[in-house]
């Protein structure tokens, strides 16, 4: 393909993307003339950034990630400011994120970094933003450049790049320069700024779980960067005895001075000793049955820590515990050294409290992703909406039971019940409910699935939420839903409503009240509690 013909190519998606802009500027249009004409609040920001998070996920390239979302903060501030021209909007628009924060990696997967940042923002009032970047090997030589092209105001760097960016920064704190790796990165003019907050998360984690540094003995397994970390913080803060036990003494000898190092066959001869740290990958998910070293290893020690916080306990804790050892996951650690790259973004100390708070929000949502959840109610309470952002917050695949039935037999709810009658339309929802479960998923269930013996008896051994909330309510929500077959008369609905609440209420492990809250106090209702 020449010049020319490439030209032609982009003109021709530029005449596409027109097309596009004003059938969405037309859209844009028409929701604000609705929540005008329906007292609703037109401008919301916070909406945005979630309609924002989601549209990324479509991103294939991840490169293109940053710029995407520069794109889609520009389209929302135009989309705004025509809504105020054309409408006489007297309002003061309010802005988007002025802040660009991110984490740099190869592959990031399922990284835990933008929930960590997200809810710190939300509980701090700082109005930001923070994406994931994946950069591929060939790239990362020039990857500093590119942030600060890309205007953002500070980035986090896992592996394998904490060491290959250092070269790249104009100053490293001593931290760093003592680990030999950055995971922060803070960008001041056209100046980097790198940092090891990794080192202050050991520290935290470590106090939180009652660990003793002082005068003790401690043994790493494993001879990674992350390994560097604690070592260094447990000589800063007066370990008696630190040993690395690692299956190549030669290799690590080139990258670890000044410390014992033994293998795991010298480490058989420990008697006693007070920790034992995994800063290995050995057991994390999904290889969540392996171990780095045998129960009767673990016995050796007082206390054990493992760096690993998917799954919140390792079977090296697991067997620890059942040893009555003190034991301590990953997950504190992965919280204090966000909290602290916010400290040094920011400019500010931030109270202990914070790292509380969102530790234990991100830990229910560990233990919530373990199996599905299937959120239960009448017509109308919400379950599809609430579903859909609950599913959002945690990773998690979403299933509205509902139109998985209306796609699998190619027809509608109303067409089902018309030609096959409600016991038929049952039968089909029972069939899809044992289908369900392979692995965790968010499903919103049917208003009358309890209705059959079966389908209740397979909820009952299930995680189910009740969304609650009174038939006024419900019925002002669904009264003109021609897709709904069951709707009624107010009179006639309150009776359904009447003989269903028992079971509702008998079948649900979690019941949430959802009267004056919106979607997301809703879906922090159900983490909270079904996180506990």
């Amino acid at each position: 393909m020449n010049l020319e013909e490439i030209r032609q190519q982009i003109n021709d998606i530029d005449k596409e993307l027109i097309k596009l802009f004003e059938k969405r500027m037309k859209c844009v249009i028409d929701v604000a003339r609705f929540k005008q004409e329906n007292n609703l609040p037109i401008f919301q920001p916070e909406r945005e950034e979630i309609v924002i998070k989601n549209n990324l996920k479509f991103v294939q390239d991840d490169s293109l990630k940053v710029s995407a979302q520069k794109m889609l903060v520009y389209l929302m501030e135009v989309s705004k400011e025509y809504q105020s021209k054309i409408l006489n909007l007297k309002n003061d628009i309010p802005k988007l994120s002025s802040k660009k924060y991110g984490l740099l990696g190869e592959k990031l997967g399922h990284s835990l970094s933008p929930e960590i940042h997200e809810h710190f923002f939300n509980l701090t009032n700082i109005k930001a933003s923070y994406v994931l970047n994946q950069v591929p090997k060939n790239k990362v030589n020039s990857v500093v450049e590119a942030i600060k092209a890309l205007d953002m105001d500070g980035v986090n760097v896992t592996i394998p790049y904490k060491e290959q960016v250092i070269f790249q920064l104009d100053k490293i704190s001593d931290e760093a320069k003592k680990i030999g790796s950055v995971n922060t990165i803070k960008i001041v003019g056209n100046q980097a700024f790198g940092y090891n907050t990794d080192y202050f998360g050991i520290g935290e984690m470590l106090n939180s779980g009652k660990i003793v540094v002082a005068e003790n003995d401690f043994y790493i397994l494993g001879a990674g960067g992350s390994a560097k970390s604690v070592i260094c913080y447990l000589l800063d803060h007066n370990a008696k005895n630190v040993v690395l036990v690692t299956r190549d003494k030669q290799k690590a000898m080139r990258y670890f001075k000044n410390i014992e190092i033994i293998d795991y066959i010298e480490f058989e001869a420990i008697d006693k000793a007070y920790c034992i740290v995994n800063t290995t990958p050995v057991g994390m998910y999904p290889n969540c049955e392996n171990s780095p070293i045998g129960e009767n290893k673990i016995k050796c020690f007082s206390a054990a820590v493992d760096l690993i916080y998917n799954p919140l306990e390792t079977e090296f804790l697991k067997y620890a515990r059942e040893n009555g050892l003190i034991t301590v996951n990953g997950l504190y650690m992965l919280v204090a050294q966000a909290i602290k790259s916010q400290e040094i973004w920011q400019e500010q100390i931030y109270p202990i409290e914070i790292i509380d708070i969102i530790y234990k929000r991100l830990k229910n949502i560990l233990k919530i992703k373990q199996s599905s959840i299937y959120l239960i109610g009448f017509m109308g309470a919400g379950k599809t909406t609430v579903g859909k952002m609950l599913a959002n917050i945690l990773d998690m695949p979403f299933v509205d039971m509902d139109k998985y039935i209306e796609e699998a037999q190619n027809t509608t709810i109303k067409e089902i019940f018309a030609k096959y009658g409600e016991d038929y339309f049952r039968k089909l929802e029972f069939n899809a409910l044992e289908q369900s479960d392979d692995i965790p998923t968010i499903y919103a269930t049917g208003g009358g699935i309890l209705t059959n013996p079966k389908s209740k008896e397979y909820l009952e051994s299930k995680k189910c939420v009740y969304l609650k909330n009174d038939i006024d309510a419900l019925y002002e929500r669904i009264k003109n839903d021609e897709n709904r077959p069951l709707v009624d008369t107010l009179e006639n609905l309150e009776q359904r409503f009447l003989s269903r609440k028992d079971t509702y209420e008998t079948v649900s492990c979690v019941q949430i009240e959802t009267k004056g809250l919106n979607v997301s106090d809703v879906v922090e209702k159900i983490i909270e509690l079904m996180g506990e």
